[in-house]
Order: C-alpha cells, then sequence, then structure tokens
C-alpha cells in the first residue's frame, strides 16, 4: 500500500482545463504522481478525450509532457520509457468521471526508481492545449519518508 504525499497544486489552468496534481503515492520501489486533468464541458476543446489518450501513446505533436529534472542533472521524460533503462516514467492506465458541466480525466503516471531524497523540478507543457512550460518544485525527502512508510500487502 502507498503512502500519500499531499501536493495539492494547479499546474496549469486555462479558460476550459486545469492540469491537478493532488497527491504522490510512494512505494519502495516507485511512486505513482496523479496528475488529474479537469474540463469544463463547454468550454473543452473538441477531441479533448482523443488528445488525452495520447498521452499513454507518447504521439509528440499532441500529447501532454511531463518532465523531471534532478540535482546534478539527470532528466527524465513522460513517453520516453522506450528504453526501460532507470529512470522512466511511463504512463498508467487512468479513468474518466463526469457530470453535466465538467469531466476529470485521470492521468497517473508511475516514476521508476524512487526520486533523490531532494527537492527536484517537474515541469509541464502541453502545446496541444495552449500550455507552455510550467515547474514546480517537489520535495523528493517528503516521497522517500512515505516510501519508508508505505506497506506491502503481504509479508515477505
Amino acid at each position: 500500500m502507498g503512502a500519500i504525499v499531499t501536493v495539492e497544486r494547479v499546474l496549469a489552468r486555462t479558460p476550459a482545463l486545469a492540469v491537478l496534481l493532488p497527491l504522490i503515492q510512494a512505494y519502495d520501489v516507485g511512486c505513482l504522481l496523479s496528475f488529474d486533468v479537469v474540463a469544463r464541458n463547454a468550454a473543452a476543446p473538441r477531441g479533448l478525450a482523443v488528445q488525452l489518450d495520447t498521452a499513454f501513446s507518447g504521439e509528440e505533436s499532441t500529447s501532454l509532457h511531463i518532465s523531471l529534472r534532478y540535482p546534478g542533472g539527470v532528466e527524465v521524460v513522460s513517453g520516453d520509457d522506450r528504453h526501460c533503462a532507470p529512470p522512466c516514467l511511463s504512463w498508467f492506465p487512468g479513468g474518466v468521471r463526469c457530470d453535466a458541466a465538467h469531466t476529470l480525466y485521470q492521468m497517473p503516471l508511475w516514476l521508476f526508481p524512487l526520486p533523490p531524497a531532494t527537492d527536484f523540478l517537474l515541469t509541464l507543457e502541453w502545446p496541444w492545449a495552449r500550455i507552455g512550460p510550467t515547474a514546480i518544485t517537489l520535495d523528493g525527502a517528503a516521497i522517500s519518508s512515505a516510501a519508508s512508510r508505505s506497506a506491502r500487502c503481504w509479508p515477505a
């Protein structure tokens, strides 16, 4: 069971979309960054669901791009997990929920291995949605601490 690191940040906002990072779920081997994309249904761009699906395929021209930069210059980029060499960021199957006014697209991103226990930079960019590069600092020590609290479902 992963331990929770509360982030509660709005990473980007347009008149139609908001990209959120509410939490990170940390495990002993990696962590799940839980991105949410919230769309105002009346203002959402046509084909939004298709564009979000491309995030999983890594289609460069339309996908949401996430990169992590660690101290020392190591950079990890979403959609570039073809080489399977750590560190890597892989899109994880998400879900969709909606009502008459809004649609929530949950887009988890798996990071392997855990980041270093120091501050590091997360950058979001989504040119298709007219979201330019936006960066926030994440607390690697908090993620490491949460990972130490994570629990296995069964004893070793």
